[in-house]
């Protein structure tokens, strides 16, 4: 698909009413973000935000600069909304999308219930059962520059995770073209709001300010999420090693993937993948050197880079773990499902947080 080609038309904004959107989980810093998009989109109506500790107040007095003027709500009728966009807790999500769904909302969630096609490796990851095992085999895994078919005929969409989404697009290009070993190393760095809105003691500022560590150096939890969709395009087994880092910045994720070439690939061979693979979303960027995060803050773009070091790959992605790696992903794939123009709703920045 050319790179600013639109989507599949499934259903036309100019002959029918606008699709009608509810935001669940609205007050976090993700559900901001849709809420912002949505609000702003020119296909959706906002309808519905929900957020359980902020019930009965306007929108606008709970989230800073925010002009939607709904008041936010604690339940959802399905019958509605067309789309829920779910940005909770995990196991909150898969709890509520059976009625959802049965209401005839599509839902696309944020969170990580859908992510995983393994019952058990959630339960292993996140401590608990899964709340609706019966569904995980019908979520499409929302990363529409790789899938987007699959997307266009959705109604149960996964939203990827904010590293993985930088690690995929890293990785997967070269996997899928057959130019890589499958062992690959990924040195990652995140901004502190992908650890959400919740005040917790490590995100202080003065815990986090002039400081950078690492952490969940044994193994993260997305690294599971990772190695499903590698060994998809793979199609065989890979081996990762994930080392993600908090950095004190407020948002951004950059990812920088290591990749050992197979026997007589070069450099010119990944440079070339990797500017094709760029030019089949107006959401790719091929960059020229390696990009920094504040170049896609607030935006659904991912800068690319693909460099090469002593006969070993190096491609770098940034992005906004907000946006790319969260509402702008969201929004992105409702524009393919509902055949909206591929950008639309997606052309501004939310800078808050």
């Amino acid at each position: 698909m050319h790179k600013y080609a639109t989507s599949t038309v499934y259903c036309s904004a100019m002959t029918q009413a606008p699709l009608r959107a509810a935001v669940v989980g609205s007050t976090g810093y993700i559900g901001m973000q849709c809420t912002a998009l949505l609000a702003a989109h020119p296909d959706v109506e906002l309808t519905r935000v929900l957020g359980h500790s902020s019930a009965g107040k306007r929108y606008c007095d709970v989230v800073p600069g925010s002009t939607v003027e709904l008041v936010i709500e604690d339940l959802i009728d399905p019958g509605s909304a067309d789309v829920i966009m779910a940005a909770l807790p995990h196991t909150v999500a898969a709890s509520q999308a059976p009625g959802w769904l049965a209401g005839g909302a599509t839902v696309i969630d944020c969170s990580a219930d859908f992510r995983l096609h393994d019952g058990a490796a959630y339960q292993h990851w996140y401590g608990v059962e899964h709340p609706a095992p019966d569904l995980i085999g019908e979520a499409v895994y929302a990363m529409v520059e790789l899938e987007r078919e699959r997307v266009a005929g959705a109604n149960l969409i996964s939203v990827p995770g904010c590293y993985p989404t930088a690690t995929l697009l890293a990785c997967v290009p070269a996997l899928r073209a057959g130019l890589i070993e499958p062992d690959i190393v990924v040195d990652a760095k995140s901004g502190v709001s992908g650890a959400g809105r919740e005040a917790k003691v490590a995100n202080l500022f003065a815990e986090v300010n002039e400081s950078v560590h690492a952490y969940g150096v044994g193994g993260h939890r997305h690294k599971s999420e990772m190695l499903e969709q590698l060994r998809d395009a793979a199609g065989g087994d890979v081996r990762l090693t994930f080392v993600p880092h908090l950095v004190p910045m407020t948002r951004g994720i950059l990812a920088t993937a290591y990749l050992r070439p197979l026997p007589g690939v070069t450099e010119s061979h990944i440079h070339e993948l990797y500017a094709a693979f760029c030019d089949t979303s107006p959401f790719l960027d091929h960059a020229h050197k390696p990009p920094a995060t504040k170049s896609v803050t607030g935006t659904n773009r991912a800068a690319i880079h693909a460099g090469w070091q002593d006969g070993m790959a190096v491609v770098t992605v940034a992005i906004d773990n907000l946006g790319k790696g969260g509402a702008g992903q969201a929004v992105h794939a409702m524009n393919i499902r509902f055949g909206f123009d591929e950008t639309a709703g997606l052309e501004s920045r939310v800078l808050w947080p």
